[in-house]
């Protein structure tokens, strides 16, 4: 039975990606800092495992629950991360720090604590980047497009390098899905607007912009299959994307200053 350990795992994204494994006969352990979410699991083959990825030490104490059972690792996925909107010059240094330390730095923990596993099994590595990996700035949304930027190239680094020693290392850009930090969107804008002093006006136009958008989001059960792929593919590929916004994708191809007047004309 093939082995992997998924970050985020107890819910959204990282909970259908489990379940898609585990009914193909994978044994997943669902790696997640919320108790109440690993409690409720009661799948076949899916094993709940709390762990703070931001703490070293939680990391550590995972990997030897981990190896109470098995020594190898057929697979990592790492879905752990958080969200946040607001003005970068209003959120505070904490928010940023939070969202690097879970989005960037605990996927570096995870994998750097269990490679060795990874390695005796011959396994692999699949990072969960965004399409805001690869996109320009979006208002109201950098500090999180910043933590995917640098999930893609510290992706690409540690490719580089673990493909001297036979490890592959795939990124996955989701788009937008049905998961409770695409419908927790509006708590986050109601929590920008109440931090606010300058662009109460033009969050209200933008949230009207993305409620208005909520249709294009797809079945997590989609995005699962990518990570099966990523996982069992004999050449998989180095990126995986899935349901990519294409206008936001076309508004990034543009010459800066005239995504600036575009931005401009749109919220203000």
């Amino acid at each position: 039975m093939k082995k992997v350990l998924i970050t985020g795992g107890a819910g959204g994204l990282g909970l259908a990606a489990a379940e898609y494994l585990a009914d193909r006969g994978w044994s997943v352990y669902a790696a997640d800092y919320n108790k109440e979410a690993l409690d409720q699991i009661q799948y076949k083959n899916v094993i709940p495992l709390q762990v703070d990825i931001s703490d070293g030490q939680s990391v550590a104490n995972a990997v030897a629950e981990v190896k109470k059972a098995t020594d190898t690792l057929d697979g990592i996925v790492n879905f752990a991360g958080i969200m946040a909107m607001g003005s970068v010059m209003e959120n505070d240094v904490e928010t940023l720090r939070r969202i690097l330390d879970i989005n960037v730095l605990g996927m570096y923990r995870i994998n750097r604590a269990f490679f060795g596993m990874i390695e005796k099994g011959r396994g692999r590595i699949v990072n969960i980047s965004s399409e805001y990996g690869t996109l320009g700035a979006v208002p109201f949304n950098g500090f999180y497009t910043a933590s995917k930027h640098a999930v893609e190239i510290y992706s690409d680094a540690l490719r580089r390098e673990l493909m001297f020693l036979g490890v592959p290392v795939v990124k996955i850009r989701p788009g937008a899905f049905r998961t409770h930090m695409q419908g927790g969107t509006a708590a986050m804008f109601d929590k920008a607007l109440e931090n606010t002093t300058h662009y109460h006006d033009i969050l209200e136009k933008m949230r009207s912009m993305m409620e208005s958008k909520t249709g294009i989001a797809k079945d997590p059960a989609v995005l699962a299959k990518k990570v099966y792929r990523a996982l069992t593919a004999k050449h998989p590929r180095l990126v995986y994307s899935a349901n990519l916004n294409k206008s936001q994708k076309f508004m990034s191809v543009l010459p800066e200053k005239l995504q600036d007047s575009i931005y401009l004309r749109l919220f203000r």
